[in-house]
């Protein structure tokens, strides 16, 4: 059974190293483990999730002791300006440099199409009055406004596709995991008294905004040891949560968890 247990353990260790703690939860590690030892994992599911938010606490106390930057955005923009930092390559013959090159252009090619499919049913719509006025004085204009009105209809089409990928781009992935952050390691939780009087009065945090919060307030009042920054120097309002002078972060993150309650209880 142990080395069932460490097996689990490296599994789901590899696979928060590759994952961002901020949108993993419990249903995707338990998941990506089944898939890697090969067999449903059902009948252990309440020790695997014990083993998976354990294994979670460790990686998120690293997390926060290393974390003396500020996180980079998840919007995207940082990436965007560090691509456009790298300097282009020079002009050659290869053809796989000269793709490329032309892959560069084809942002201003898009927004031409895009210009162009507005022209396109700017048009069409053009033609379908013209056809409108011609129709009215004749009496077969029954058969004649049939063909015109998909002309109008396909003229509309344009529109609405172009509609729906401004939306598209507009809104983007970011927005969607946000809004499902509500299980697993991100269910909001109750906060004992002591710990919501340590982060400014915060009465329901998940498990890894109370984590986060604690470790900003660690490095805002420069709790940690300089010696040996694991170690977490306590003053009043963190040893009213912690019972202690001194707590090491793998400690911190095991007392946080018997400070969080599940509003059910």
């Amino acid at each position: 059974m142990s080395h069932t247990r460490a097996r689990y353990t490296e599994i789901i260790d590899s696979i928060l190293a590759k994952s961002d703690l901020n949108t993993i939860s419990t249903k995707s590690i338990r998941k990506g483990l089944q898939d890697v030892v090969g067999y449903d994992l059902t009948p252990q599911k309440s020790e695997i999730k014990a083993l998976m938010i354990s294994r979670f606490d460790i990686f998120a106390a690293k997390n926060g002791a290393g974390a003396d930057a500020d996180e980079p955005p998840s919007n995207g923009y940082q990436d965007a300006e560090s691509v456009s930092a790298v300097p282009s390559p020079p002009p050659s013959s290869s053809p796989r440099r000269g793709f490329r090159t032309k892959r560069h252009v084809t942002s201003p090619k898009k927004r031409k199409q895009d210009t162009d499919i507005d022209g396109d049913a700017a048009f069409a719509a053009k033609l379908q009055a013209e056809e409108n006025k011609r129709a009215r004085p004749t009496r077969g204009g029954n058969s004649r406004r049939t063909a015109p009105a998909k002309k109008k209809s396909k003229a509309k089409t344009s529109k609405r596709v172009k509609a729906e990928d401004d939306s598209d781009i507009g809104s983007g992935s970011d927005t969607k995991k946000e809004v499902n952050r509500s299980g697993g390691f991100h269910k909001p939780l109750n906060l004992s008294p002591p710990l919501s009087a340590l982060l400014g009065g915060e009465v329901t945090l998940s498990r890894p905004q109370t984590v986060k919060k604690v470790w900003q307030y660690i490095r805002e009042n420069e709790l940690q040891d300089p010696s040996d920054r694991r170690q977490i120097r306590c003053n009043d309002a963190m040893r009213a949560v912690f019972k202690q002078d001194r707590v090491h972060m793998f400690t911190m993150t095991k007392i946080l968890n018997q400070n969080l309650y599940n509003p059910d209880e």
